[in-house]
């Protein structure tokens, strides 16, 4: 497993100089694709990532590591931020440059890659490339589009499950699917989960392990880097909205991030209560503390141990529902909560056998995500 490299203020596009047009007379420069010869930067780097990302796919297949073929985005690492400074404002490269931006740098890259999209919008996005054909203002943001999906999963949600969330120790570091995965076998029956671990499932056990053996200023930085993600992808989205006039497809991105936050607040919150504990609280040094705050920092402290385990989360859904089952019975929102709660207890496959009712589809999810299709209790 490869680490992420520190994201180095060096190697991050400065925005000042991408704002600034590239000539008065055309602000956004040439469109890259009227180069068709062979020695076209364009063709040259769309080359590159197709080739980067045929070579994950057989990765994927044989159960290699996303990022061990990370250095084969480095290209459009080294010339995408020279082309969109001096040659073309392109929503493009852009978007093949975000994707190259996670897999080197991880979740600290991602941010910036969605800082540099939104600013081309807001400052170039009349004459952005590539200019609207006949599916209309659709064809300009359609790398964007591609990243997120539109029925299915765009190129981004594969690497965002594949950033470490455990700190690299030389050896390994664990990801979000490994994690996800971790915590759905260990759901399982003894014998089934046996079976999965077998065949090279992770044991929640040893995930454990490794972040107990990250440090604490890992996660520290982790959840700023996933955060800054999650706020500066809703202003790109809430960018494209407005340029655009459409209300564009963005979720997965959005339900991949937070679900990658969740999991580092979950497994790392003893790691982080103590950074927090030990940074010197700026207020406490400046002024007194009042008694509201006190109070209230009192309530903030019982709600953090009334939901330190997944059990007491549980229970909390099931005195929701209690209520608006009571106060609401006309609502279908206490029988909604209950269906979560039930699926809750599910293992992985049983839900999705209730869920994707199309076999084959089930299958091919299973496949995806490296079930046994022996799980598939729909059979």
């Amino acid at each position: 497993m490869m680490s992420i490299f520190p994201f180095e203020e060096s190697a991050q596009i400065d925005i000042a100089a991408l704002i600034t047009a590239i000539t008065p007379e055309q602000p956004c420069g040439e469109d890259p694709r009227h180069d068709t010869s062979p020695l076209s930067v364009y063709y040259q780097l769309k080359n590159v990532r197709n080739n980067a990302r045929t070579l994950e796919r057989n990765a994927l297949i044989d159960g290699d590591p996303l990022l061990s073929f990370a250095n084969q985005w480095q290209p459009l690492i080294d010339q995408v931020p020279d082309l969109l400074l001096n040659e073309t404002k392109d929503l493009e490269f852009t978007a093949w440059y975000i994707e190259a931006l996670i897999r080197t740098y991880g979740y600290a890259g991602l941010n910036h890659g969605f800082i540099v999209a939104t600013q081309l919008i807001e400052q170039f996005w009349d004459g952005l490339y590539p200019w609207p054909d006949e599916d209309g203002l659709e064809t300009r943001v359609a790398p964007l589009i591609g990243l997120n999906g539109v029925e299915g999963e765009g190129t981004l949600i594969m690497p965002i499950s594949c950033i470490p969330i455990t700190e690299y120790d030389g050896d390994q570091a664990y990801v979000l699917w490994e994690y996800e995965q971790a915590c759905e076998v260990d759901r399982l029956e003894t014998e089934k989960k046996r079976h999965r671990i077998d065949q090279g499932a992770i044991e929640l056990s040893r995930f454990e392990s490794a972040v107990n053996q990250s440090s604490g200023s890992f996660y520290v930085d982790l959840v700023r880097d996933i955060e800054n993600c999650i706020s500066s992808y809703q202003q790109l989205v809430t960018v494209m909205d407005q340029a655009s006039g459409l209300s564009l497809p963005t979720s997965h991105i959005s339900k991949r991030l937070q679900a990658a936050l969740d999991a580092v607040n979950h497994i790392a919150a003893d790691k982080l209560r103590q950074m927090n504990e030990a940074m010197p609280s700026k207020k406490s040094e400046e002024e007194p503390i009042s008694e509201i705050d006190e109070q209230a920092e009192k309530h903030e402290n019982l709600a953090e141990q009334q939901l330190r385990t997944r059990q007491d989360a549980i229970l909390q859904l099931k005195t929701i529902s209690d209520f608006f089952r009571k106060t609401e019975p006309h609502s279908p929102m206490s029988y909604a909560i209950d269906q979560v709660v039930r699926w809750s207890d599910l293992a992985l496959p049983d839900l999705l056998a209730e869920l994707i009712d199309d076999g084959s589809a089930r299958q091919g999810y299973f496949r995806l995500v490296g079930i046994s299709s022996e799980n598939d209790t729909s059979s």
